[in-house]
C-alpha cells in the first residue's frame, strides 16, 4: 500500500501548501506511470488480458470490435501492431485519463484538492480497474466542461469519444435533457415539462434496448443478477456532495448559486440515482452511477 499512500501524499500536500507551477507537470507524469505501468492490479485485469489475446487474431473492424468497444479495441490492435503488450494499452488509457482529469481539476479553485478527492476511488479503483469505463469517464468530464461553456459541438464530440470506450455513457445524455427540463420548470412552461419527461422516458427505454443488444452486458449484469455489495455506499458518495450543492445553490448566498447549470443537472440526477437499484442488479446501478462522480470533485 506504500505506493498508494505516497502518491496520495504527493497530491494532497500542494492542496494545502502552495508549490511551484512545475510541480503539476511532475505530478502529471507520476500519475501516468503509477496508473499505466501497474501489474495485476484491478478486478478486471484478467478480463482485459482475454480481450488483448482475442485482438491478436481478429480484424480491426467487425462484430467483436464493437462488442469490446471500438476505442479500447483499437488501442489493443495498435499495441499488437507495434509488437507491444497490455502495458502499452494501460499506458495509453492512463494518458487519456490523467490528461482529462487534470484538465477538469484545473478549472477548479484548488486543482490539487480536486485531484485529492478523485484519488481514493476515481483514480485508484476506476482508472486502475474499470479501464474502458475510465476512458469513457475521462471524455465525459470534458463533455461536462463543454456544457459548462455552452459549447454544444464540443459536448457532442467528447461524448462520441466516450461512447467509443463504453456504451453505458449514453445515459449521460440525460444531463442536457435535465438541464432543459430545469429551465422549462423555472419558466413555468408546463407543456415543455411534460414533453421533456416523455422524451426522457423514451430515451431510457431506447438506451436500455441498445445496452440489451450486448449479450455480455445482459449476461453479466442483468441476466445473472450480479450484486455489488458496495453499490449503495458509492451512490451515497455522490449523494452527499450533490445534496450539499443543491442546498447551497438554492440558498443563493454563495458561489454555488453562480455555478454552471450542468452541475445542477448532475446533482438532481444523483439525488434520483438510487432508483437505478430497481433494475434488479446493484452492479448495473453501480456502474451507471460512476458517470455522476464528477460532482464529488466539483
Amino acid at each position: 500500500m506504500l505506493p498508494y499512500f505516497l502518491v496520495f501524499l504527493l497530491t494532497l500536500v500542494p492542496a494545502i501548501i502552495e508549490l511551484p507551477r512545475w510541480y503539476q507537470g511532475f505530478l502529471y507524469i507520476v500519475y501516468i506511470f503509477f496508473i499505466g505501468l501497474r501489474f495485476e492490479v484491478g478486478g478486471d485485469w484478467s478480463g482485459y488480458l482475454v480481450i488483448f489475446e482475442d485482438a491478436k487474431y481478429l480484424p480491426w473492424f467487425g462484430e467483436k470490435a464493437i462488442f469490446y468497444d471500438l476505442g479500447y479495441y483499437w488501442i489493443n490492435k495498435l499495441a499488437i501492431t507495434l509488437n507491444q503488450d497490455i502495458y502499452f494499452v494501460n499506458f495509453c488509457i492512463a494518458i487519456i485519463f490523467v490528461s482529462c482529469l487534470f484538465a477538469f481539476c484545473n478549472k477548479l479553485k484548488n486543482p490539487y484538492l480536486g485531484l485529492s478527492v478523485a484519488f481514493p476511488y476515481l483514480t485508484t479503483v476506476i482508472a486502475m480497474g474499470y479501464v474502458r469505463q475510465a476512458a469513457a469517464i475521462s471524455f465525459e468530464i470534458l463533455a461536462i466542461l463543454a456544457l459548462a461553456e455552452k459549447n454544444k459541438l464540443k459536448f457532442v464530440i467528447y461524448l462520441f469519444f466516450a461512447f467509443l470506450f463504453h456504451k453505458t455513457v449514453i445515459f449521460f445524455l440525460l444531463v442536457p435533457l435535465v438541464m432543459t427540463l430545469i429551465a422549462s420548470i423555472q419558466e413555468r412552461k408546463l407543456v415543455n415539462v411534460i414533453f421533456l419527461i416523455m422524451i426522457g422516458l423514451l430515451f431510457l427505454f431506447i438506451s436500455s434496448l441498445i445496452l440489451a443488444s450486448t449479450s455480455k452486458f445482459i449476461g453479466r449484469y442483468i441476466g445473472v443478477q450480479m450484486e455489488s455489495s458496495g453499490a449503495l455506499t458509492r451512490l451515497v458518495m455522490n449523494f452527499l456532495p450533490a445534496t450539499i450543492f443543491l442546498i447551497e445553490y438554492y440558498r443563493g448566498h454563495n458561489f454555488f448559486s453562480h455555478s454552471p447549470k450542468v452541475y445542477l443537472a448532475v446533482s438532481w440526477l444523483v439525488v434520483f440515482s438510487p432508483l437505478l437499484l430497481l433494475t434488479g442488479s446493484s452492479t448495473l446501478a453501480d456502474r451507471l452511477g460512476l458517470y455522476l462522480i464528477p460532482i464529488q470533485l466539483y
